[in-house]
């Protein structure tokens, strides 16, 4: 029997405009009624996450920077994986050697060592996501998305990495080239102290190497209680792999990438269909 839901964010429970749909919202208050907890399970940071289900009226613990850091309902703090600094600096130099545009998540919010840079790539990334939308438009999303997510800049990374009072725990970083998100990718894996996946196809993201989805999951619902074979676990990229590994009951988006979609052991409709929605109700049939 399923007594836990997790649920990524962008791609799945999130449409393509970023908000949580009506249907979604009452297809997990539906699961609730029934007894079934419901957590969030991102990349996102934690105010950045919550901003975008409150929206919909909807309230929850999150597993949040890939499993870097799990809060409760409340916004407590559980569990942290903070990547060491020293670490924390080589990744970045590699990063930055290779001419990715790179976000630094501390405990204090996101950090940009260039915005205008950043900026500059979102746009880029946007118009080739979405070919039928004008300029103007992708320009104000992009902008709104620093707004919203308070990127602060510090042009030298080295007051964060010599700074003893934040912390660092994720890097997500961006490159339109295959080839260099490959490089680094191999480059980061050598080291076996970070774990390195993706989002989407345009990015990297790097954590402590207990960072991982799956991991605290895991952690989370064991502290309830619960197994993971309890546990419905539903994404559509590749940093949602270990967390689909581990649940009883997986579940891939019909936009899922390939290799997501091989190791669910579900597919459900897309994320501008209300895959989320479908899936509960699927799972709820037989519950």
């Amino acid at each position: 029997m399923i007594k836990v839901i997790a649920s990524d964010m962008d791609g799945t429970l999130l449409n393509s405009d970023i908000y949580v749909t009506e249907e979604n919202v009452k297809a997990i208050e539906s699961a609730r009624e029934k007894g079934i907890h419901f957590v969030l399970c991102t990349g996102r940071m934690y105010d950045d996450a919550m901003s975008l289900i409150h929206k919909a009226g909807l309230f929850a613990p999150a597993i949040c920077m890939n499993g870097a850091e799990i809060r409760d309902e409340h916004g407590n703090v559980l569990l942290q994986h903070v990547i060491d600094k020293d670490l924390a600096r080589k990744t970045f130099q590699v990063l930055t050697d290779l001419g990715m545009y790179t976000e630094v998540f501390t405990d204090i919010g996101p950090i940009s060592t260039n915005r205008a840079k950043g900026k500059a790539f979102m746009i880029q990334m946007f118009q080739k996501l979405h070919p039928d939308r004008n300029l103007d438009t992708i320009t104000e999303h992009v902008e709104e998305r620093f707004e919203a997510k308070n990127i602060h800049e510090i042009n030298d990374p080295e007051r964060i990495f010599s700074n003893d009072e934040m912390q660092v725990l994720k890097f997500i970083s961006f490159s339109a080239d295959s080839d260099v998100l490959k490089e680094a990718q191999k480059t980061l894996n050598a080291s076996n102290e970070l774990s390195v996946t993706s989002s989407f196809s345009d990015n990297i993201e790097i954590t402590h190497r207990a960072a991982q989805k799956g991991i605290s999951l895991q952690y989370y619902v064991e502290k309830q209680g619960i197994s993971l074979a309890e546990t419905f676990a539903i994404g559509d990229n590749m940093n949602d792999i270990s967390m689909l590994k581990m649940a009883g009951y997986s579940v891939a988006m019909g936009n899922a990438e390939t290799a997501v979609k091989k190791l669910a052991k579900f597919t459900t409709t897309t994320n501008d269909e209300n895959g989320v929605a479908k899936a509960i109700y699927e799972m709820l049939k037989t519950n």
